[in-house]
């Protein structure tokens, strides 16, 4: 399950503070994010970068990836689907066609 937020989000540090608009997202190492940072301080434009989990939304709630893993034996849409079968030569000639030459 991965956590992150969206580029614009509305955040706020967990220990209080200002509201803080996301920037930029770091990945990290660890396979987690962090985020740039941006708000204003006494009419300052202020960035800084923190870990997601020292992140909370101001409101709804953080994008959640979660992996999910397909049975390697299950087929795909485009697996699934097969090409229309040609018409038999026998049907053909009552249709007063060609055989083996069949156009639709």
């Amino acid at each position: 399950m991965e956590i992150r937020a969206k580029i614009g989000q509305l955040v706020r540090l967990r220990a209080g503070g200002p509201v803080l608009c996301v920037t930029y997202e770091y990945p990290m190492e660890d396979g987690t994010y962090s985020y740039c940072c941006e708000w204003f301080e006494y009419e300052k434009l202020r960035h800084s970068t923190f870990p997601i989990v020292a992140l909370e939304p101001v409101e709804g709630d953080f994008e959640i990836d979660i992996e999910v893993q397909l049975d390697p034996e299950a087929k795909t849409k485009s697996d699934a689907e097969t090409e229309p079968e040609s018409e038999s030569d026998n049907e053909a000639d009552k249709k007063g066609g060609k055989p083996g030459k069949n156009f639709h």
